[in-house]
């Protein structure tokens, strides 16, 4: 249990793969457990076993009272992790994770795959009030077919672990529309497209009668929950996400899905991201920052959220949306604070881009442009006279998106290629962050700087339910 951000040279010349080579899911539905004492590889902050059972390694392993009987690992402490090799996922899909879990007054876990290039994100442990009162934590996540090394790592101290299962939760993938067990889009999930489902066809598809209680709706569709089984009885239409159905939880026998009356099916990047998701992602926002302004300024660059599978769409969005939290505060900073002349030669030259008289280049919009040769050349690009005019950034909400998607899109800036190139073409969100911000961020600069960035990408990708996927997640 310990983080996958960094050193994984030291993981994976540590990781053995002999010994418990547990069995691999089968069929999407069938349960793989790993009993917390059957790692294959570990770091403990503290050496010998403190329970004196099972194993003789730095692990502290004891017995334990939760059902069943056998083994629980115990006195956790932060930075702590657990590897398992050899967990099979035979088919793309959502797939649900649990921790057989106890503490006395809460803790957090978190997991992953492959030493950490694919974060499943973090496990909120409640207070179950004792080191053997045992509960059960879980979540649901989207895992591409293939064999992993499963991690768990302790982001704080204070629980015991008892075992981690992960078990197809039906649907294959998300659809138009996905419905979910828990409010918060916990437990099972399912996924439809366009159609009528009754009871039986809802079921085949993974859901599960009369047990949804959230849901997720593509932008430009709606679904309508049944109460009985043949589209009868009482009813429910929803439009965007629902993260808890307050008045209809439980309740749902079968479902139609369509496209929303009047209304042309989302295209583009409001295909990816819905409004209802970009809401949750930013609550707190600068009114300034419109959803309508970046789905009209992603039109300029289609392939933003616009290359490979959805799973990648929806991967560059989160890493796009959560480097520009990070520089705007969450969407809340139109402008930098310190307002500075920011007017430099360009290119060795004052007469590439002189400064307009008046005109100051400080930071604007969401990856706050700055400097008289950026705007130049981000007004080149887009067709705009940003260097005699730069406050057109902050008055315009599509020209501010405009200008952050022209970096992300186009500018090497202080890493090695265009973030866009390094999400899509599997460099990892590690290298967004160089691009960015690398020469005082990456290889040790800030690290607190980096970590912040790489929670708000993971919180992103949880609320578009897709992952990482391959490269380093930090720099």
């Amino acid at each position: 249990m310990r983080t996958f951000l960094t050193g994984l040279q030291q993981y994976y010349s540590r990781l053995f793969i002999a010994g418990f080579l547990l069995w691999g899911l089968a069929l999407p539905s069938q349960a793989v457990v790993f009993q917390a004492e059957n790692y294959t590889n570990f770091y403990d902050t503290s050496p010998g076993n403190s329970g004196g059972a099972y194993r003789s390694d730095a692990v502290d392993i004891e017995i334990t009272n939760d059902s069943g009987g056998g083994y629980n690992v115990g006195w956790i402490e932060a930075t702590e992790w657990l590897v398992y090799s050899g967990l099979s996922i035979p088919a793309s899909g959502n797939y649900t994770i649990r921790l057989r879990v106890a503490s006395p007054s809460g803790a957090t876990a978190s997991v992953d795959l492959n030493g950490g290039a694919i974060q499943l994100g973090n496990f909120s442990i409640p207070a179950t009030g004792g080191w053997q009162n045992w509960t059960t934590v879980s979540r649901t996540v989207y895992i591409n077919a293939g064999t992993y090394n499963l991690g768990v790592f302790a982001q704080t101290a204070g629980w015991n672990f008892n075992w981690i299962e992960v078990v197809g939760s039906g649907g294959g993938t998300t659809g138009l529309v996905t419905v979910y067990e828990h409010c918060n889009y916990g437990g099972w999930s399912a996924g439809f497209n366009t159609g009528s489902f009754d009871v039986n066809a809802m079921t085949a598809l993974g859901a599960r009668n009369d047990q949804v209680s959230s849901i997720r709706v593509a932008a430009g569709y709606e679904a309508v929950l049944f109460e009985n089984w043949d589209f009868s009885g009482a009813s429910v239409t929803v439009r965007g996400d629902s993260s808890c159905l307050s008045n209809f939880n439980d309740r749902t026998s079968s479902i139609i899905v369509r496209a929303t009356t009047g209304n042309p099916p989302a295209t583009g990047f409001s295909a990816i991201v819905s409004e209802a998701q970009f809401n949750q992602m930013f609550p707190n926002r600068n009114p300034f920052y419109t959803y309508a302004g970046l789905v009209e300024a992603a039109k300029t660059y289609p392939a933003f959220a616009g290359t490979g599978d959805t799973a990648m769409k929806k991967r560059e969005a989160a890493a796009a949306l959560a480097n520009f939290s990070h520089e705007t505060g969450g969407l809340v900073h139109v402008t930098e604070i310190a307002q500075g002349e920011y007017c430099g030669d360009w290119d060795g030259n004052p007469a590439t881009c002189p400064c307009a008289p008046g005109k100051r280049y400080y930071g604007r919009g969401p990856i706050q442009l700055s400097w008289n040769g950026n705007y130049c050349a981000a007004g080149d690009a887009l067709g705009l006279n940003l260097r005699a005019d730069p406050d057109l950034v902050q008055r315009d909400a599509k020209v501010a998106w405009q200008t952050a998607l022209w970096f992300w899109m186009t500018q090497s800036g202080a890493g090695f290629r265009p973030a866009h190139s390094s999400i899509v073409n599997g460099n990892g969100f590690g290298e967004t962050i160089r691009t960015i911000n690398g020469s005082l961020e990456c290889n040790g600069g800030n690290p607190a700087q980096v970590q912040s960035r790489i929670n708000e990408f993971n919180r992103f990708l949880n609320i578009l339910g897709t992952t990482a996927g391959a490269g380093n997640i930090g720099c």
